[in-house]
């Protein structure tokens, strides 16, 4: 089969299933405290290479996607003019890590020319930070994590531009954030023990803004609601910034980056219906 007929036939495909999860998929709505500006849905193929994290260099959305079930994991690149598609990088882990069973790729954030990924798999495999050049989308670097502080996994990560730290957590009942040296060879720094909301159920992704670490949080005890935390990183002060109202109680709040709009802070989230396909909601990020 030639390209443009594979082509031709994937946008007979793909179109009308775009446009029935346009019209028969609840709304996000906007909420008091999180103002919904647009929404951007992809199904198929295009949110099998997104459903997990998201991060941004200003010019550039990078996405990462995992399907477990069928060994997949890709690392992909889209304009942040209109999210159009730009490269993506299919299974792009290297052997170090797929051959002791490294099989998902979480939360990702943008810093200094580099991807920093979250990486983990199932039972005791090590999770690790695996670094992406942003040019090429092709793996350069593998950190280990101890295991006594990732016992089951690093399901994200966010790197403070300004002090070149990069923090993460496990995923359910967190209490604790750990810190490295991105610019060190990922060497210890400190423990950040969290104090305000209690231990922190389901985080899915995190980002920096202005100094404060944001949290994307999928707890599903609030119904479509779904919440995002600001972390005060001296402190360890946990706070509830905005509520989101995903549309509904099945979908699942993934990673988060933020890009600077005319009014200030945009907050772009992912949101993955597993039976269709992804949402990137965009809203105004006034959390002062």
């Amino acid at each position: 089969m030639n390209m443009s007929l594979a082509l031709k036939i994937r946008q007979y495909i793909i179109y009308p299933l775009l446009v029935l999860t346009m019209l028969f998929t609840p709304d996000a709505v906007s909420t008091d405290t999180a103002k919904l500006m647009g929404t951007d849905t992809f199904v198929m193929d295009s949110a099998m290479i997104m459903g997990q994290g998201i991060t941004t260099d200003g010019e550039y959305y990078y996405t990462s996607g995992t399907l477990t079930a069928i060994g997949f994991t890709a690392i992909a690149k889209y304009t942040v003019d209109g999210m159009d598609f730009a490269d993506v990088n299919v299974n792009p882990l290297p052997s170090v890590c797929t051959q002791r069973g490294n099989n998902h790729i979480g939360g990702i954030s943008y810093y200094n020319g580099k991807i920093y990924a979250s990486v983990e798999g199932g039972d005791e495999v090590t999770a690790c930070i695996v670094t992406f050049d942003t040019e090429t989308l092709e793996a350069l670097d593998v950190y280990d994590l101890p295991v006594e502080q990732f016992p089951d996994g690093v399901p994200w990560c966010a790197v403070d531009a300004d002090s070149g730290y990069l923090y993460a957590s496990m995923w359910d009942e967190t209490k604790t954030i750990y810190v490295y040296d991105a610019d060190n060879e990922m060497e210890f720094v400190r423990a950040i023990t969290l104090t305000g909301l209690g231990s922190i159920r389901r985080i899915q992704g995190g980002e920096f803004f202005d100094g404060t670490l944001y949290l994307s949080k999928d707890s599903h005890d609030k119904g479509k609601i779904r919440d995002i935390l600001s972390v005060d990183v001296s402190t360890g002060e946990v706070k509830l910034v905005a509520e989101r109202n995903i549309g509904s109680e099945s979908f699942e709040a993934e990673g988060m980056t933020f890009t600077t709009g005319e009014n200030g802070p945009v907050l772009h989230v992912l949101d993955y219906n597993k039976t269709i396909g992804i949402f990137v909601h965009h809203y105004e990020a006034d959390f002062a």
